[in-house]
């Protein structure tokens, strides 16, 4: 009897009996820690993927991009067990069927390691991510990559607090706010460096620095086609009222325009191509709305103190904001004065050109300017163009919907 009521040893074949439970919590715990890891790196890849894809709707190669970018962080469509499906528009979401869209899945199988005496070898693990477009709040684009980008001096005032500036200058001096001037802006976005002195005022008083350069947001837009041989001549309108342009807002070119000696002119919807030189001068007045004035190689923008503007870009078709369009091989230097009631409504694209805005412009203009260099030798207060009413700007960033 007393041997029967020796309890001794029974803790070990309890430990025993419960190896396997233990195990099995073990296998748990490491295996769904690996899974959880996996899973993130499935979605980091799906969400950069889906963000390189909606950077190339524009340009034709969204699939190609997203699996680039997805290989980038080590999911290779077709290598092993990986694949990643790229659907444009997406197939399934609150995004179905929008082009403007793209979707990504990413999957790969995760080798498991204690799971598997549990016949568990491997689990699938899947990423899915959706990108699409929308307006950014940026109002200046200064795509020179040496000396200064931004200049502002001699007291000049611009005050856009609505919309962010970016300078893709590597230089130390990239943008200088100096002489008394003040630049006013929402976010202030360097590749290099900045000077703020002798009197001048920078808001915010720290821009971003180090910053990666912002590629040219209308790369993709192709200039108007035209034929030098078809180009009308110069109308070289003077004093009186004319209205020129062309039929049912279609293309027109003139071997330059001129407007000059109080001659009041209003432009028709549509494309201008200026062959030559846009020359506005002597006390004129020019209007017009649903434009575009396209510059090709060879041809500038002369517009000269002492006038009145009001120009709107058209806000649908394949010009939708684009106002001013200097050809990106065409580097003439662009100079714009003007009256304090004139208005450039839209999007003023000189990607190789320095452009000087000189005088103050209406505080109702909506603008955005993309250029080589940009000097500011007179006081503007502007909005972006993409908060103007009713447009849909082309100037647009990627970004997660899903």
């Amino acid at each position: 009897m007393k041997r029967l009521s020796d309890d001794s040893g029974q803790t070990i074949i309890l430990a025993a009996l419960c190896v396997p439970l233990l195990l099995g919590f073990v296998a748990l715990a490491v295996d769904a820690g690996l899974m959880f890891r996996a899973e993130r790196q499935m979605q980091t890849a799906a969400d950069s993927a889906a963000i390189a894809g909606a950077e190339e709707l524009n340009y034709g190669d969204v699939t190609a991009a997203a699996k680039a970018d997805a290989a980038r962080n080590g999911v290779t469509d077709g290598k092993g067990a990986s694949k990643v499906a790229v659907n444009n528009p997406p197939l399934s979401g609150p995004s179905a069927g929008n082009s403007g869209s793209v979707e990504v899945i990413v999957s790969t199988s995760q080798t498991t390691y204690f799971m598997n005496i549990f016949n568990r070898g491997s689990m699938t693990v899947i990423g899915r991510a959706v990108a699409g477009h929308s307006p950014t709040k940026n109002c200046i684009y200064t795509l020179g990559t040496s000396g200064t980008d931004i200049s502002v001096s001699n007291g000049v005032n611009i005050q856009i607090p609505g919309c962010s500036v970016f300078s893709n200058s590597n230089s130390s001096t990239s943008l200088q706010v100096i002489g008394g001037a003040t630049l006013n802006a929402q976010a202030v976005n360097l590749v290099g460096g900045y000077t703020v002195n002798n009197g001048g005022h920078l808001t915010p008083s720290t821009p971003a620095q180090g910053v990666a350069p912002a590629t040219d947001p209308l790369a993709y837009l192709a200039p108007p086609s035209f034929t030098s041989g078809s180009c009308l001549a110069n109308p070289n309108l003077g004093y009186g009222s004319h209205t020129i342009g062309p039929s049912a807002g279609g293309t027109i070119c003139y071997n330059g325009l001129t407007i000059a000696n109080g001659g009041t002119a209003t432009l028709k919807p549509g494309v201008y191509v200026i062959n030559g030189q846009l020359n506005l001068a002597g006390g004129t007045t020019t209007t017009g709305t649903g434009v575009t004035l396209y510059f090709p190689p060879g041809g500038s923008v002369s517009i000269t103190n002492g006038i009145t503007f009001n120009l709107t870009a058209p806000t649908s078709g394949t010009y939708n904001g684009i106002l001013f369009y200097q050809d990106r091989a065409n580097t003439n230097t662009v100079y714009v004065e003007g009256g304090a009631s004139s208005v450039l409504n839209g999007i003023l694209y000189f990607p190789s050109a320095n452009v000087t805005l000189e005088n103050g412009t209406n505080t109702t203009s909506y603008a955005t300017v993309i250029s080589k260099t940009l000097t500011f030798a007179g006081g503007a207060s502007f909005k972006d163009y993409s908060q103007m009413p009713g447009v849909s700007t082309p100037l647009v960033a990627a970004r997660l919907v899903e």
